[in-house]
């Protein structure tokens, strides 16, 4: 994955500076209209694929926002700085949006078979980025030209079919593993956090030694005494580039810890009765705490 990663980032690295290098080539050949939109789809495209990049391989979302945040705003930048003020601002803010929702795509992404959707999205890219480059040449040598009506729409419907049925045909298959779908290889699991529970109420200095694993946290119900500091030593055996290395438990102002490989020590007061959720950074794996 980390080198399927760094191939899709030389591609964007290669694709979008080839771009605005056209651009500034022929900066006096290209109007404003066409400019602004050259630069806004520029912008949008590179801000997604590198912030979905930076995100699956990172997966710590708030760092992944920022950086991916930046590298679209300084792309839409450089790339509507040699058409004019508002191809800059136009193309800054698609930068920004298009590195937010890739860097939020990204992070779900790690979850669900990266290197086959992180393969859709780079296709994506050099479909449109070759699109960007064709029109730049066409736009400022009169010699070339492009008839869209000669793309027979047939043939996109087709293609879109086959691309479809390629894709539900993986997804059905087992090349596509599906969060949450049952795996025989997996549930007899010395760790299945499905039912596991502990009670500390009766301890008047709690520890809960809690474990994180591929399927959540384990044990994933915990009982405690309302008033009474609980200790949680947390192991976590995975590599440190996922939701689950982040946890949190907003109730009680734990927020965004993070899960070094190894073991992490944290504490908390249950200062108020009832039920409360800890979770993953992406809320997508949760226990309860019960406060009696």
């Amino acid at each position: 994955m980390i080198i399927f990663s760094i191939i899709s980032a030389v591609f964007v690295a290669v694709g979008t500076g080839y771009s605005i290098y056209l651009e500034y080539r022929n900066k006096n050949k290209l109007n404003n209209t066409p400019g602004i939109m050259i630069s806004m789809v520029i912008a949008v495209i590179t801000g997604l694929l590198s912030g979905s990049i930076i995100g699956i391989v990172s997966g710590e979302t708030f760092l992944v926002v920022g950086v991916s945040m930046i590298i679209g705003f300084v792309v839409g930048f450089l790339a509507g700085h040699p058409i004019g003020i508002l191809a800059i601002l136009m193309g800054s803010i698609s930068g920004l949006l298009g590195g937010i929702n890739g860097a939020i795509l990204g992070v779900f992404l790690q979850f669900i078979n990266p290197t086959i959707l992180l393969g859709i999205l780079l296709g994506f890219y050099i479909v449109i980025i070759t699109f960007v480059i064709v029109y730049i040449h066409v736009a400022s040598n009169h010699k070339f030209s492009i008839n869209t009506e000669e793309l027979s729409p047939f043939a996109i419907i087709a293609g879109g079919v086959v691309l479809v049925s390629l894709f539900l045909f993986m997804y059905g298959s087992d090349m596509v593993k599906i969060p949450g779908k049952n795996e025989p290889a997996q549930a007899t699991s010395n760790h299945d956090p499905a039912k596991t529970e502990v009670d500390v109420t009766k301890e008047s200095a709690p520890k809960v030694k809690m474990l994180v694993t591929e399927k959540g946290y384990s044990p994933n119900v915990i009982r405690v005494k309302k008033g009474v500091p609980v200790e949680l030593e947390i192991e976590n055996p995975l590599e440190n580039n996922s939701c689950l290395s982040t946890f949190m438990i907003p109730d009680f102002n734990v927020n965004n810890i993070n899960l070094k490989t190894g073991i992490t020590n944290l504490s908390f007061t249950p200062d108020k009765a009832g039920e409360y959720t800890f979770s993953c950074g992406m809320k997508m794996f949760k226990g309860t705490i019960i406060v009696e």
